[in-house]
């Protein structure tokens, strides 16, 4: 069967009606990180309505569902998660309601609501893609694996780390998070910091008579703002980064005390000619300058949260099925780029499951009061997910 017979059965079986209808109505389940346990069991029927061979629900709420290969060649895992975050100011968040998209000055309609393009719609994209290979009668040359996992949102051990850590693997893998239906090779390391300010309390009537923890971390605060722009760019993952994103003193009960301890939350993004390592040496020598009567006694540094960077290069089988699907339904080369933000398929990468991403939507809706996921990009995405997972189990090739 050629190429363009294969996508021709591809799109012949991709149930467009019911792929939209499936997309609201997981958008209208709310799944708050920790609460997704109605909205798991809406994937699995999913899943067995698009006729997969097997389908589980584990201990931790990730579901699982697999389309055996014929055992020809190697095996995917697709990977998307199902819970969502607060919906702080966004209005009918669960309406899943189709609207027109002018209002985002974009074409065509969208599906609205939490949850839409981060990432549930996604997901369901990634179930009828396997769900039209069924159908159409195109057997994949090894299994593909669609992992359905919970609790990304905070970076929980209970997603797909815990699926990888049961055992479950496989040759490749594609995260199907928003990529405006281009190809994304990874994204940046996140290494997220505590650093603590250790002073000496004294009633606030009498502050010199104490050390004000606060006043410890003004010079570091400063500091590190200069560092930010001394940063280098990466020309595919984008820029490394630097923020403080919390900062708390203590006590903090409304007496008149001077604080004598103060905590810090940095953010540190780091880049592929970087080291987690490095960049926590640069926050230390940093910490030394500012600090510089200090023997280590007055501060100290702990590592908390570490997103490991993923990158998957070009020429990779993955990329290269994932290049040949876009390239298919859109009739030119997919742009080349990466995330933002980090996504779970930086653990397959990390497990040894070479990883790309291939979804619909644009991640700058992710988390905003006007989260929202185009239709046609819904229905596009499934094509190409279709597609590249029928190409990189026979070898590369959409054949």
């Amino acid at each position: 069967m050629g190429r363009n017979t294969v996508g021709a059965a591809i799109d012949a079986a991709v149930k467009n009606e019911q792929l939209l209808a499936a997309c609201q109505k997981v958008v209208q389940i709310e799944s708050l990180t920790g609460e997704e346990a109605a909205v798991a069991q809406f994937v699995a029927d999913q899943m067995r309505l698009q006729q997969f061979d097997k389908v589980d629900i584990d201990i931790h709420g990730n579901v699982i569902g697999t389309l055996f290969g014929d055992g020809t060649g190697p095996s995917v895992m697709v990977n998307g998660h199902i819970d969502h975050v607060p919906v702080g100011a966004m209005q009918n968040p669960f309406s899943g309601e189709i609207v027109d998209s002018s209002r985002w000055g974009e074409e065509g309609t969208a599906i609205f609501g939490r949850g839409s393009c981060d990432m549930k719609c996604n997901v369901i994209a990634a179930v009828h893609a396997v769900g039209a290979l069924k159908r159409a009668g195109l057997k994949p040359g090894g299994d593909v694996i669609v992992v359905a996992d919970v609790e990304e949102e905070t970076d929980s051990p209970n997603g797909v780390k815990s699926v990888i850590r049961e055992g479950l693997r496989a040759d490749f893998g594609i995260s199907v998070e928003s990529t405006r239906g281009q190809v994304y090779l990874g994204h940046r390391g996140k290494l997220e910091f505590e650093v603590r300010f250790i002073g000496r309390t004294s009633h606030a009537s009498e502050p010199s008579n104490g050390v004000n923890a606060i006043y410890l971390a003004t010079r570091f605060i400063d500091r590190i703002q200069y560092y930010a722009r001394s940063l280098q760019q990466d020309d595919l993952l984008g820029p490394a980064t630097v923020a403080v994103t919390g900062m708390h003193s203590f006590p903090d009960n409304g007496t008149a005390v001077v604080p004598d301890l103060l905590t810090l939350r940095v953010d540190r993004r780091y880049v592929r000619d970087e080291t987690p390592a490095g960049c926590q040496a640069e926050i230390e020598d940093m910490l030394r300058t500012t600090n510089p009567e200090g023997q280590g006694s007055e501060w100290t540094v702990e590592l908390i949260n570490h997103y490991p960077l993923m990158y998957t290069p070009k020429d990779s089988p993955v990329a290269r099925a994932a290049i040949v699907a876009a390239e298919d339904v859109d009739g030119q080369a997919p742009k080349i780029s990466a995330w933002r933000f980090g996504v779970n398929g930086t653990f397959m990468n990390e497990a040894g499951i070479p990883t790309i991403g291939l979804g619909p939507g644009d991640e700058k809706w992710a988390h905003t009061p006007e989260e929202h996921v185009g239709t046609r990009d819904i229905t596009e995405a499934t094509r190409k997910i279709a597609r590249a997972v029928l190409a990189v189990t026979r070898g590369g090739e959409l054949a």
